[in-house]
């Protein structure tokens, strides 16, 4: 896929020092591109850091890359360290660095895990089949649909409790399910718009940038 340079986003890398380029960038003017660049989906910088380098340096403005359905940062760490095609080895220290990031990436705290889970929640969308995302959108809008809910269940409770049949413990009982409801709908109904967003921007990516 031939993707436009500018759009390509170059994160935290293991490499520290790309090394010397002359060799690299000679091939790539004489011969061309022999390998594609990898990215993601966001067009984050996977493996071929150099190669992209130095087609910056021969102002070149788009590249060959191979795209894939990756997001996590373990996973992308994972294929960075593994990726050896013409490239520069790494030294002792970004090994180790990069051995020790990944590590805490397989491993994470608890609290990292929580995090990840919320994350997941709203935007794990850009793992999943096409078939997977419609699934999710349409189970997102199901649970939406607590919000009326909730709100109809708290114009209830209050309904029937002016009127007497029901007593405060029974109204704080209904209040608090219908927050909870609220809440949830709340959630699920933003998940909803992010998956559609994304998903709608998963369409149109390669077709913008082809």
């Amino acid at each position: 896929m031939l993707v436009n340079i500018a759009d390509i986003k170059v994160k935290k890398r293991v490499r520290k020092d790309l090394g010397d380029l002359e060799p690299l960038k000679d091939s790539l003017k004489n011969y061309g591109l022999l390998n594609p660049i990898t990215i993601n989906t966001k067009f984050e910088l996977i493996a071929g850091e150099r190669r992209l380098e130095c087609a910056k340096i021969l102002g070149w403005q788009n590249i060959e890359a191979n795209v894939v359905a990756i997001s996590d940062r373990a996973s992308l760490l994972e294929m960075e360290l593994e990726e050896n095609t013409v490239r520069k080895p790494f030294d002792e220290i970004e090994l180790l660095e990069g051995y020790a990031a990944l590590e805490k990436l397989r491993h994470p705290s608890l609290f990292k895990r929580i995090l990840d889970k919320v994350s997941d929640f709203f935007t794990g969308i850009n793992e999943t089949s096409a078939e997977r995302r419609e699934t999710k959108i349409k189970r997102s809008l199901i649970f939406a649909m607590f919000i009326p809910a909730g709100m109809f269940l708290i114009i209830i409770g209050a309904i029937l409790f002016k009127t007497g049949i029901f007593s405060s413990l029974v109204r704080t009982f209904t209040d608090l399910i219908a927050i909870i409801m609220l809440i949830v709908g709340i959630l699920f109904l933003t998940r909803h718009l992010l998956l559609k967003r994304n998903a709608a921007s998963n369409f149109l990516l390669p077709k913008e940038k082809l």
